[in-house]
């Protein structure tokens, strides 16, 4: 059975929590207010209704 890796992220906005699925184990994680050109990346809104970019390294 493959287990997905989580990472908690902190909304830059207001600060809730979510978890972003990361594609391994040894990814860093980069949160940004806006949207770069390229990179990989997933978007997050949280509770608060705030969207925000989580970059992989």
């Amino acid at each position: 059975m493959q287990t997905v890796a989580t990472e908690a992220v902190t909304c830059p906005h207001c600060g809730d929590e979510a978890s972003v699925s990361l594609p391994s184990e040894e990814t860093e994680l980069k949160v940004r207010h806006s949207v770069a050109a390229f990179g990989e990346h997933t978007t997050v809104t949280c509770s608060e209704g705030h969207t925000y970019w989580v970059y992989f390294c």
